[in-house]
């Protein structure tokens, strides 16, 4: 039957369907975080039930949920009685789920079922543009996997709207029209031309993504700079200075023209376009950029992506203090462009592990941090109305916390809600002194001889680990990372470090990490491939715990950006169950048969001892 004669017939027996009792608890939008607002909640659906209405005060995207109980199917539509009536859900029993972006105004969802099948509760939620990036940005620690969709499916899928890809990525057509039929995106991430010269040119050349890969939705610029005003950190304004800046303000202008033809285009006018914006600066500095660019964008109603990484900190107040400079900016933003925040996409840094990593302080839950970035986009009154969220990048993420992005998406801007997701503390316990920071305070040594362990340091080793303090990379104030534990393989016996690890909750998984290298292959580099490198000589035991093997690895990878001869670390990552409240981790130079005996002699140094608890 023609569904909109369905729809007709719906409205007729409309007196039926009120005697049967669907339940609408309330009839205008109601509010539950920044993020989210419920738009329609209606129970106990039977077989004859007319349509309903709900109105969206914005455009953008929207999450429906059916969850039904029985046996048979139900059909959900949206706007049944229009030509252009889309089926979002045609499911059975349980929970049943669709996004799509809407217009604004009323708009219609019609609920039919077949068999016997009760619809127990209909809800229609405004959310934001929830971004993944993403699906072909496998992780450089290669012991991690590939980050598909088969992997993608469990924690990812469900909770993004959009999805950013490379510009050359190759998909099969089926799951292109896969993601297409749930209504959601691709966006490539694209570049800017150095050779282009004019506004043509950089039509053409992003333009140029959208004719060879026809199935694109969107595309993203990497990127478009704003730092702190020049007068803070340059003493004199030499000639080639401004002669440069003024050459950067020119290039700003055609960039905006170039936006606003691809718009005034009608073969790219169903196009999104979002701006990467990153820099040092934390307020909309618009000196080089000029006060056009972004309004620009705003006028072409396209999307503005704030790249905000804020790294850990190592004190509860840096922490708010982070927290509250990250609030300003945003704040500022909007003071000096109105209405910026509609067209906002908050990109926070996800990049949690080497070669370049902002999750820096081994005493510090990352997740946490996460969390507690999310909670005050959700909470905070100056952050109300951003219109999307992206974590950059899984490129340099690690498996868990790729699928974390997922959890917090559900539970801040799918569900609305306003409390924290994780229950633990920001600032972890279970290893003291992990980056040896103060000497070996906290740890038993055993050496094997006189002078085979000692605590040292070398400058900047923190960051050639690949903890990074921001975009500027500067030298770290707190030199982070710079100490380690040092140890001399001896052929009389191992070295072994030791600790306790404390507060564990049995049953609970938790991860281990720690980094190592060869200590002559950082103080006398060589140019060297991996496998001209001394590989970790030694072994890694926890004891009074449950080691998930297949979760667990060493991987070696190479030093970048600095220092300019590349640098060979060893990336530890060990996944256990606790077994008690209590563990033992115990660190040798030796493996855990007898010692090879070509590498006696060989200098080996250990930092970033970290244990926090993994998230399934």
């Amino acid at each position: 039957m023609d569904a909109r004669l369905v729809a007709s017939f719906l409205i007729c027996i409309g007196g039926i369907a009120e005697a049967a009792g669907p339940e609408i608890p309330f009839k205008e939008e109601r509010k539950l975080n920044n993020l989210v607002s419920e738009l329609l909640a209606v129970s106990s659906i039977s077989k004859a039930s007319q349509p309903f209405t709900f109105t969206s005060s914005k455009e953008g995207w929207i999450f429906i949920s059916a969850t039904c109980k029985g046996a048979g199917t139900v059909r959900v539509t949206l706007d049944p009685q229009s030509p252009m009536e889309t089926t979002v859900i045609q499911g059975g029993a349980g929970a049943n789920e669709a996004m799509r972006y809407l217009p604004k105004g009323v708009h219609t969802i019609g609920v039919e079922s077949q068999g016997e099948i009760n619809v127990e509760r209909l809800s229609v939620k405004a959310i934001p543009e929830l971004i993944h990036c993403g699906l072909g940005f496998n992780p450089e620690i290669k012991s991690y996997g590939l980050y598909d969709m088969d992997f993608l499916k469990p924690d990812i899928l469900p909770n993004v709207t959009t999805m950013i890809v490379p510009n050359n990525l190759q998909l099969s057509q089926t799951v292109i029209d896969d993601w297409h039929r749930r209504g959601k995106r691709f966006v490539a991430e694209v570049g800017i031309d150095s050779k282009a010269r004019t506004a043509e040119d950089h039509f053409k050349y992003w333009t140029g993504f959208y004719d060879r890969t026809p199935f694109l939705d969107g595309i993203i610029i990497d990127e478009f700079i704003v730092n702190r005003p020049v007068a803070e950190w340059v003493d004199v304004m030499t000639p080639e200075r401004l002669a440069r800046m003024a050459k950067e303000r020119e290039q700003y202008g055609f960039y905006g023209e170039a936006l606003k033809k691809i718009r005034a285009t009608d073969r790219y006018k169903n196009k999104t376009l979002y701006a990467y914006v990153g820099g040092s600066g934390k307020k909309l500095n618009q000196e080089i950029i000029g006060t056009n660019f972004i309004r620009s964008i705003i006028d072409c109603g396209y999307r503005v992506a704030l790249e905000r990484y804020l790294h850990e900190m190592s004190s509860e107040q840096g922490s708010k203090d982070a927290l509250e400079t990250f609030i300003n900016g945003v704040a500022d933003w909007e003071a000096r462009e109105p209405g910026v925040k509609k067209q906002m996409v908050i990109a926070f840094g996800l990049f949690s592990m080497p070669p370049g990593g902002i999750n820096k302080q081994p005493n510090v839950d990352y997740h946490v941090w996460m969390d507690q970035q999310m909670n005050l986009v959700a909470n905070h009154r100056l952050l109300s109305g951003i219109a999307g969220l992206e974590w950059w990048t899984s490129v340099l993420a690690d498996e868990e916390t790729v699928r974390f992005v997922g959890k917090l998406y559900r539970h801040y801007a799918i569900e609305g809600q306003t409390t924290m997701l994780t229950k633990d503390p920001l600032f972890l316990a279970h290893i003291q002194n992990a980056d040896f920071q103060k000497g070996t305070q906290g740890w038993t040594l055993n050496p094997a001889e006189e002078g085979s362990i000692a605590a040292k340091s070398f400058p900047r080793y923190g960051r050639i680990e690949g903890r990074y303090m921001g975009l500027g990379r500067p030298a770290d104030p707190e030199h982070i990372g710079d100490t380690f534990l040092w140890m001399k393989r001896s052929e009389k016996g191992p070295n072994t470090f030791s600790q306790t690890i404390k507060d564990l909750e049995p049953g609970r998984l938790y991860s281990m990490k720690m980094f190592s290298c060869d200590y002559k292959d950082l103080v006398d580099p060589g140019p060297k491939k991996q496998d001209e490198t001394l590989k970790f000589t030694g072994s890694l035991i926890l004891e009074g715990v449950q080691i998930d093997a297949k979760r667990s690895f060493a991987e070696m990878y190479s030093s970048n950006p600095e220092p300019k001869i590349p640098v060979w670390i060893t990336y530890h990552w060990k996944v256990f169950r606790a077994k008690g409240t209590t563990a033992k981790l115990t660190v040798s130079d030796w493996p855990e048969t007898k010692g090879t005996r070509e590498s006696f002699g060989q200098e080996q140094i250990f930092n970033f001892v970290e244990i926090q608890p993994y998230h399934e």
